[in-house]
């Protein structure tokens, strides 16, 4: 399916990179926080209403360009991010996670800026290339970082933000 796109690119990053300059929600279980991917479309996930109704694949697109910038960037983060099991802390930016983790679409409902998540995950240490991948949208990088040691922790991570055939075909 091929989408013509009738949006300034210079316009639509330029809104992107206003919305990531603009308390504590412990989650016990990620079960509940796992909704249906097919329903996450740029139009009903939790993103600015500037951006709803674009496309979520350029939307994706623009954000990745962008993303090494804003990965784990403490300055411009919507919330920090903690993994039980892992004593390292994320600095999260909602519009990299809604749109392309079910897990993070539920959770950001009930999260506002400045707060503080916390989330179980199956494999804690095993979350960081999947949260690189969200921003930067590096599939070579990504895949380049499975090991034997380490590739069933990974894999059951991804399963778990349910990101669909884009994260699992090699």
């Amino acid at each position: 399916l091929v989408h013509k796109l009738d949006y300034n690119p210079k316009e639509v990053l330029e809104i992107l990179q206003k919305q990531m300059t603009n308390a504590t929600t412990p989650f016990t279980s990620v079960d509940q926080c796992v909704p249906n991917l097919k329903t996450i479309t740029v139009s009903n996930a939790n993103v600015s209403p500037l951006i709803k109704g674009i496309p979520a694949t350029y939307i994706l697109e623009k954000l990745h360009q962008l993303g090494p910038s804003y990965f784990n960037d403490k300055s411009t983060a919507f919330a920090e991010l903690h993994i039980e099991g892992n004593s390292k802390f994320y600095w999260v930016h909602k519009e990299y996670l809604v749109l392309q983790s079910n897990l993070f679409n539920e959770i950001f409902d009930n999260v506002s800026n400045g707060d503080v998540i916390t989330i179980t995950l199956p494999s804690p240490d095993a979350f960081d290339p999947i949260l690189e991948y969200f921003y930067d949208g590096d599939a070579d990088k990504f895949y380049d970082s499975f090991t034997l040691d380490n590739f069933k922790s990974i894999w059951e991570n991804v399963e778990l933000h349910e990101r669909g055939d884009e994260a699992r075909t090699p």
